[in-house]
C-alpha cells in the first residue's frame, strides 16, 4: 500500500512538472537523392524551418565517386550514416562523398530561412552541371497557396 502511494505521488509530481506530457512529433521529410554523372535527382530540395530532414543518398554511378557539399551544411548539425566519407571543401563547405554504388543518409534539422546551393565536390563535377539548390521556407508556409 505504501509503494502504491509513492508511485501515485511520483506520477502526480511528474504531471505537474510537465514530465508526463508528450510533445508533438517533429515532422520528418525523407528525400531520396540519386547521384550520377553529372546530376542530382532531384536537384531542388524544399524544406521548412524546424523540419527534420533525411537525405537518402545513393551513388548510382558505376564508375565515379560523387558527393554533396553545401555552405548550408555548416549551419546545421549533420548526422551521417552509411558508406560515406565526410570532408570539407577548399571553400569550407561540409561535404559527404560516396564511392560508386554506395548509399548513405544525411540527417539534420532545417534551420534558418533562405536558399543555398549544393554541388558535387568531386573533381570537376559541379562545372559539368552536378549542382542544385535547397530552399528553407518558414515553418508551416505553403508556397503553392
Amino acid at each position: 500500500m505504501r509503494i502504491r502511494g509513492i508511485l501515485v505521488l511520483a506520477l502526480a509530481v511528474g504531471l505537474l512538472l510537465g514530465q508526463g506530457t508528450v510533445s508533438p512529433a517533429q515532422p520528418v521529410q525523407v528525400i531520396k537523392v540519386s547521384l550520377v554523372s553529372f546530376k542530382f535527382t532531384p536537384n531542388l530540395f524544399t524544406l521548412h524551418d524546424g523540419e527534420r530532414v533525411v537525405l537518402q543518398l545513393q551513388n548510382d554511378d558505376e564508375k565515379r565517386a560523387h558527393g554533396i557539399a553545401s555552405p548550408y551544411f555548416s549551419t546545421v548539425g549533420l548526422t551521417v550514416r552509411g558508406d560515406a566519407k565526410q570532408d570539407v571543401t577548399r571553400d569550407g563547405w561540409k561535404s559527404v562523398v560516396l564511392e560508386p554504388g554506395r548509399k548513405a543518409e544525411v540527417e539534420f534539422v532545417a534551420q534558418g530561412r533562405g536558399q543555398w546551393p549544393f554541388i558535387c565536390p568531386v573533381f570537376n563535377h559541379a562545372s559539368q552541371g552536378q549542382t542544385g539548390a535547397l530552399v528553407v521556407w518558414p515553418a508551416g508556409y505553403n508556397p503553392k497557396s
